[in-house]
């Protein structure tokens, strides 16, 4: 798994989802792209490009992959197990 690609986490301040998410890619070493969806419209636009209808946060993208919330053990499978 290369961790030389960042993950992308689009969040809202204040989401604990969205923090766990962070901290869970950050304890393993990878490169982490937060976008508040807040901040503007193109953030917005930009989690709606990549994950069309998502109403809720976090969204994650990495490797050509997206997924909308937070499913930590989704990711721990997705990633080996780490």
């Amino acid at each position: 798994m290369a961790r030389d690609k960042a993950v992308t986490i689009f969040k809202t301040p204040g989401c604990g989802h969205c923090r766990a998410a962070k901290e869970f890619f950050a304890a393993r070493g990878f490169r982490i792209e937060e976008v508040d969806v807040t901040a503007s419209m193109s953030a917005k636009r930009r989690m709606a490009r990549l994950a069309p209808g998502a109403r809720v946060v976090p969204v994650i993208a990495y490797d050509d992959e997206v997924e909308v919330g937070w499913r930590p053990d989704y990711w721990r499978k997705r990633l080996g197990g780490k």
